[in-house]
């Protein structure tokens, strides 16, 4: 790979060319660098599986990217440069601890070193956050993300200094450019339209989310050539989930959740790949569905006093702990509940 130094008016894609960066995506897929716009805020994280302190700070770091998308921020892209001693390692570690981050193929080993060396990257982990044309922007992202972890306001505000020292300009291409609240469904969400009584003609019918109108407490809806203004109640979310390969326990795969039973609680799911029948299971099976980050749920039957409150509540996922079976969901800015998958559903919203 042949390098060279990247210029001054070069842009975010542009300078990940440059240095022969090899990007893949956390399924392993080819990234094209050219989804990278002058909004994105790039931080290579230098890290490794067997590494006892990367151990105690990739959570905190995985806390920090789910806090920001929760709260419709979805600019920053992290890429993993592994120390891994296998190939096989790396994709462990980036399967069981990482969020939805890129990575720097194994196989670039040489532009790794000069990456550790542009950088002074002596010990890890390290978080380099950096600037259009490369730079280094902050000079500590690793204890910035550790002193705003118990935080929301304090990740926003964290990340907003990031964005100013990294030069950040202008929106993302066709990303939200209004941070959906945690409570709302978000632009871009695929629905299917249900329960419609003035118009029934409808149901059944899927559309997408453009926007949420406050004053009115309703979602405008894209239905082909139609917009129409519906309540949360008549909309059912087309979620892609993760359902466990029933033949190998140890592999997950993306299914769509196509239906829900309200009577039952049991979700049925669809892989589109395999061609099979839609199977119907419940949240908190072993076997799954589980939710994705950012998924919108309604929080219910909590008996605490101090959680009863927000039952019936529009939340967001932050994560969902396999160990612990244990969703956190997010239903305010700095308001953040563990509750059992027995506790969540996600037909009929609020």
């Amino acid at each position: 790979l042949k390098f060279r130094v990247p210029v001054v008016w070069c842009k975010m894609a542009s300078f990940v060319q440059s240095w022969g960066l090899q990007l893949l995506d956390n399924g392993g897929r080819p990234f094209d660098a050219r989804q990278l716009t002058p909004a994105h805020v790039i931080a290579f994280y230098f890290s490794a599986s067997w590494c006892p302190p990367c151990k105690h700070f990739t959570p905190m770091l995985k806390k920090f990217v789910q806090t920001l998308e929760s709260n419709g921020e979805h600019t920053l892209k992290v890429i993993f440069v592994s120390s891994d001693q296998t190939e096989h390692d790396m994709w462990k570690y980036m399967y069981d601890a990482h969020g939805d981050w890129l990575a720097l193929s194994f196989s670039c080993r040489d532009v790794k070193d000069r990456l550790s060396r542009q950088y002074q990257v002596s010990g890890i982990p390290q978080l380099v956050v950096i600037d259009q044309v490369g730079r280094q922007a902050v000079r500590d992202a690793r204890g910035d993300v550790m002193g705003a972890s118990n935080s929301s306001t304090q990740v926003l505000t964290t990340y907003l200094s990031w964005k100013s020292a990294a030069g950040v300009s202008g929106p993302v291409p066709n990303a939200p450019q209004a941070e959906p609240a945690c409570n709302e469904l978000p632009p871009g969400l695929r629905v299917r339209i249900c329960g419609l009584t003035g118009a029934p003609e409808h149901n059944g019918n899927e559309g997408i989310i453009q926007s949420f109108d406050v004053g009115k407490q309703r979602y405008v809806v894209e239905l082909g050539e139609k917009v129409l203004s519906l309540r949360a109640t008549n909309l059912l979310q087309l979620l892609t989930v993760q359902v466990q390969n029933p033949e190998n326990p140890d592999e997950w795969y993306d299914a769509e959740a196509i239906d829900f039973d309200t009577e039952t609680g049991e979700v049925s799911v669809s892989n589109q790949e395999s061609g099979g029948d839609p199977v119907r299971l419940r949240f908190g099976e072993p076997q799954g569905p589980i939710l994705k980050v950012g998924t919108r749920v309604v929080v219910q039957g909590l008996q605490a006093a101090s959680a009863q409150p927000w039952n019936e509540k529009l939340g967001a996922v932050v994560e969902y702990d396999r160990e612990d079976e244990r969703y956190l969901v997010q239903v305010a800015l700095e308001r953040q509940l563990k509750v059992r998958p027995v506790n969540i559903r996600i037909f009929p919203l609020v």
